[in-house]
């Protein structure tokens, strides 16, 4: 099967994603044969006190790229476990959902 994966973002938290992990490879803008693409949307308030969501950018990679921006070079075939926990281990505790 020819799936993609596709995470939409507030712009904020791309930027913030930059700075952690290695982006400088991905596609921008995105390339549709990518099985990995980011939305980020900028959110802004309006006059009347609503918020209206823009996309801000679009970037895409393939598997291999999603290896480099977590610093896996030298993995060709990521198993999903190994990105999770290599996302969780970026994960700052001041950033983690805690319900009330």
């Amino acid at each position: 099967m020819n799936k993609k994966l596709v995470l939409v973002v507030q712009d904020k938290l791309l930027n913030y994603m930059r700075h952690e992990f290695k982006f400088e490879h991905l596609h921008t803008p995105a390339t549709i044969g990518d099985s990995m693409h980011l939305h980020a949307y900028r959110m802004d308030k309006q006059v009347d006190d609503s918020y209206k969501l823009t996309m801000q950018s679009r970037l895409s990679t393939d598997g291999e790229g999603i290896g480099f921006c977590l610093g896996l070079q030298a993995e060709v075939r990521i198993e999903l476990d190994q990105i999770i926990h290599n996302l969780q281990m970026k994960i700052s505790v001041s950033t983690l959902f805690i319900p009330v």
